[in-house]
């Protein structure tokens, strides 16, 4: 079991393109966001290791198979907050704009901590493994149609309360698919972040200057 008992606020606080030291206010807001977030949602991820011959459907694109090209397993995980993280949100939206923005800003910061939990709970079963950085849909040229397959080879809408939408994006909205090379080799290094996202040149967080990740 995973147990979220903060918020990066430097992490958030650059989902919302904020420069420097956040006032009073922008602190309040983060304070109360991150109260009723930490209050509310519910943790949930599932995961399961294949032999990457078997994940035809899903690893498509050159970028994913450089990026798994010396690994033998492949980890597929997903990881959510819940429907109760998107009721947050919506609540703090409707009652101020820029207060809903804090609160969607203070759960893409934690939903990427419980990733990285997940990520250190998933390795702790592969010692003296190596593993590359992990890899999502709509990274590169991996297309956000995979998700529907992706989801079903680890049976996450039933274990998870997961679906896709028409444009391949996840409901509940906080919640990530992921993939991980697992190999018995040192691994070279492969680029990450802006230089290979297929959603650079019009990521609202690099139009403020900042970046997802």
């Amino acid at each position: 079991m995973i147990s979220l008992s903060s918020i990066d606020r430097a992490q958030a606080f650059r989902y919302m393109g904020l420069h420097g030291k956040p006032d009073d206010k922008m602190q309040k807001m983060a304070d109360d966001a991150e109260k009723d977030l930490l209050a509310r949602i519910q943790p949930r991820y599932c995961w399961k290791a294949f032999q990457k011959k078997n994940l035809e459907k899903v690893l498509i694109g050159e970028d994913i198979q450089k990026h798994l090209e010396s690994c033998e397993l492949v980890i597929l995980f997903c990881a959510t907050l819940s429907q109760s993280a998107d009721a947050c949100i919506r609540l703090a939206q409707a009652v101020d704009v820029l207060a809903g923005m804090m609160t969607d800003a203070m759960a893409s910061a934690l939903t990427e901590q419980l990733c990285d939990e997940v990520e250190k709970e998933i390795l702790e079963n592969f010692p003296a493994m190596y593993s590359t950085w992990r890899f999502s849909p709509g990274y590169g040229d991996m297309p956000l149609s995979v998700q529907n397959d992706f989801l079903n080879l680890i049976n996450a809408e039933k274990r998870l309360g997961i679906c896709v939408s028409g444009g391949g994006l996840l409901i509940p909205t906080k919640s990530v698919t992921a993939i991980i090379g697992i190999s018995g080799e040192p691994l070279p290094k492969s680029k990450k972040g802006c230089a290979i996202c297929n959603l650079s040149k019009t990521c609202p967080y690099r139009m403020k200057g900042v970046h997802c990740s």
